[in-house]
């Protein structure tokens, strides 16, 4: 998929001038469309700054912020460039910027082998996730392009905001969408991975994670009042990757950006009891997951449209040896149980980023870089692109 020249040259006067915007389809659609709007006097980003207004929304996994960050639909491509032509922005500095070096093997295992033995006493899930670190010579657009092009069955954006740096993603998990005029919510259980290629039937490990997934989304919606309805168990599938699911339906009134953060994380991305899981990710990962794990979406006519977010990269610009570039994060992650084997579920992570990876380093690696060459002493993080 190529974006038409204008949508290009409005996505990189935004990364240059350090404008928020995003560039977004709904599943099922194949026309993007793109939108940004500028920050407050003190560059916050604000999301919901009223209860009506069309936005893109986008969130910490921890959901701890002040605020929900995102960028009001104010400005199509054409008044982007109007506006840099008149008045160009000072580039700003991103508040958060990815990590130079990918998540070693040997911190994984730790953090595998402390989780492990407390399961097996207590029970329950931690998902456990890593992150790829990857430099390429492409563009954010021209991935995000390739990979978009990859299905059309999942919420596709790129976006970029002061509070959370330029992120994109192709996500298959609804958090939530509603149906004002019905009164209607609708959304899923996930859980459980494979290969496509794998037919045999799914074992217990798998369904009594998804049957936990499901209780929990369910107990969350039946408790803010909602009529709740679950449907049959299927297959959901995702590029080179399938998952267990349920879809969900409730309906009744309630306050939607409130069930958000009630909803999220979910035990799929964060683990079960939640708050113990919470506590022993932020223990034993290495890493920061910003915005890997929250959710995105947007809010169209007064209906939400939330997911969350996953398969995605954190990005920014870079140099590699003085060569311009972009520095990213490929995040992904797998539910650890007491009978879990390491390798399998480090194998997982790496199947569930290979698509995206495949697109950033290029066609047999000739447009980027990954692995040990990737050293604070090869790579400088910069606040603003180099053309």
């Amino acid at each position: 998929m190529e974006f038409d020249s204008l949508t290009v040259d409005a996505v990189n006067t935004c990364l240059y001038d350090g404008i928020p915007f995003v560039l977004f389809a709904l599943p099922g659609q194949d026309m993007f469309r793109f939108y940004a709007s500028m920050p407050d006097g003190e560059g916050r980003s604000y999301a919901f700054d009223d209860e009506k207004s069309d936005c893109f929304f986008i969130n910490f996994f921890d959901n701890d912020e002040p605020y929900t960050a995102g960028i009001r639909f104010d400005m199509d491509e054409l008044q982007v460039l109007e506006r840099e032509r008149a008045c160009p922005v000072v580039s700003r500095e991103a508040e958060i910027r990815p990590r130079i070096a990918g998540t070693f093997r040997a911190s994984y295992h730790d953090a595998f082998s402390r989780v492990i033995p407390r399961l097996k006493i207590d029970g329950g899930k931690v998902v456990l996730s890593r992150h790829r670190s990857i430099f390429t010579r492409k563009f954010p657009v021209e991935i995000a392009g390739e990979y978009f092009a990859l299905t059309s069955s999942t919420f596709r954006y790129l976006c970029y905001t002061k509070e959370t740096g330029i992120w994109l993603g192709s996500t298959p998990e609804l958090l939530l969408e509603t149906d004002k005029s019905r009164k209607e919510i609708r959304t899923m259980s996930l859980a459980g991975t494979r290969l496509v290629s794998d037919e045999s039937p799914w074992d217990d490990k798998n369904l009594s994670e998804q049957s936990i997934v499901t209780s929990y989304i369910s107990k969350k919606l039946v408790d803010v009042g909602l009529d709740v309805k679950i449907g049959e168990l299927c297959e959901h599938r995702f590029m080179n990757i399938k998952h267990l699911c349920n879809e969900i339906t409730a309906h009744g009134d309630v306050d939607i950006s409130e069930l958000m953060g009630r909803l999220s994380p979910t035990p799929a991305v964060a683990g079960y009891p939640r708050a113990r899981a919470i506590e022993e990710i932020g223990l034993y990962e290495t890493h920061r997951r910003h915005c890997y794990g929250g959710y995105v979406g947007v809010r169209i006519d007064g209906d939400y449209h939330s997911y969350v977010n996953l398969r995605c990269a954190f990005m920014a610009p870079a140099l590699y040896n003085d060569q311009p570039g972009w520095l990213s994060n490929l995040y992904a992650g797998g539910g650890i149980v007491s009978a879990s084997n390491e390798d399998e579920e480090w194998n997982e992570t790496f199947a569930k980023t290979e698509m995206l990876a495949r697109i950033t380093l290029g066609e047999d690696s000739t447009d980027g870089y990954e692995g040990s060459m990737l050293t604070p002493g090869t790579v400088k993080i910069l606040d603003s692109p180099m053309y």
